[in-house]
Order: structure tokens, then sequence, then C-alpha cells
């Protein structure tokens, strides 16, 4: 089974607690899912992976036990850029995971595609001070997290080449000042606010 998260209209709660979520009712969006088009309920695997509705008191989170075999977890951003760009939408049809599959941190704001209807029994109102914990905090923090130690494993020179180029983006916005050592190849940084020195090599 899977656990995941729902928003669904605080004064709707009774009614899908004693009715679950219908599929043909609470469907979001219709997505092609090895090569057939699937009407989708949209889940979360965090409840904080969407603040805005976690902060929203006209809203009421419930909790998912799925059977994991209708569960797929794609990327809400390629999503969202798909809808402007068709290239974007196929690189987000390229990458749904069946739930299983899937590792926490390869999508940067993951979403649960729910296929079936959620009976009755498997909703229930999210304790959030009692319910079980969840795993991670934030997913969008740990895609970047993982994104960043895979970087600076595979490459020698990643940190370096990082700080440099957004310490530069910061000069351009005048926030700090800049010099470099073309012999030593070094970038000295001075924030303008602080007075921090900031000490980095140049790329090569």
């Amino acid at each position: 089974m899977a656990e995941l998260y729902y928003y669904i209209p605080a004064d709707e709660t009774e009614y899908v607690l004693e009715c679950g979520l219908k599929l043909s009712k609470w469907y979001d969006k219709e997505v092609v899912i090895n090569g057939v088009k699937r009407k989708c309920l949209t889940a979360l695997l965090n409840p904080k992976d969407d603040m805005e509705k976690y902060k929203d008191t006209s809203l009421c989170c419930v909790k998912l036990d799925v059977p994991s075999q209708y569960c797929y977890v794609a990327d809400r951003y390629l999503y969202e850029a798909g809808l402007d760009m068709p290239e974007a939408m196929q690189i987000y049809i390229n990458t749904i995971i069946p739930i299983e599959k899937y590792l926490f941190g390869f999508h940067r704001l993951p979403e649960c595609l729910v296929t079936t209807t959620v009976i009755a029994g498997q909703v229930k109102v999210l304790n959030r001070a009692q319910d079980s914990p969840v795993l991670i905090r934030d997913s969008e923090e740990l895609y970047l997290n993982n994104l960043l130690e895979a970087n600076i494993e595979k490459y020698e020179n990643f940190k370096d080449e990082a700080l440099y180029y957004f310490y530069s983006k910061l000069e351009e916005m005048n926030k700090v000042d800049k010099i470099e050592d073309k012999n030593r190849k070094v970038a000295i940084f001075t924030d303008k606010a602080e007075g921090k020195i900031i000490i980095v090599k140049i790329p090569e």
C-alpha cells in the first residue's frame, strides 16, 4: 500500500470519510501512462509539498492508503512547464515512475498519480500531531541536496565553480565586489552588506 496525502474542501470531509474519493468525480488531470490516457487523482508523498494548501484552513488533509499498483510518481514542475511546452510534457510522461520504483529525491516536486477510486476505508483525516511521521521534511530540498551531492562526487571542482558563478551573478546585481588574481586563479568577493570576504578558485 502507498501512503499518500490529499487536500479536500473541509466541508466535504465527512462525505469523503463515508464515501471515499470516486475517481470520476475527484480526478484533476488525464495523463498518458504506459501508452494509455488515464484519469488521475493527484496526491502528494509529503503533505508539506504544497505549503499553500497545508496552511489553508478551508482545506482538510486526508491520508490515503492506496494499493501501489494504482500509483505512479511524476514531477509537477514538468507537468506545469508542459502546459506551454509540448517537449516538456513529453519529458513529464517519459519520467513517470511506478511508486514502488520511486526513490525519494528523484523528482524535484513529486506528485502521485492515483488511477483508481479510493474507497472509504482507505481514507482518514491526517492528525498532524500524532500521525505517523513523514519520512522527509521537504521534497524540493531533498532533490536539490541530492543534485548537489551527485555533482560534488562527479566533478572535483564543482564547489568552487558553483560558488564562482553564483557570486559573479551577485556582482552583476551589485551586491558584491569582485577582484580576480589571474595568475593564482583566485577570485576575491566582498559582500557589500556584511563586509564578508569570500575566496574561490576561478574555473579553468
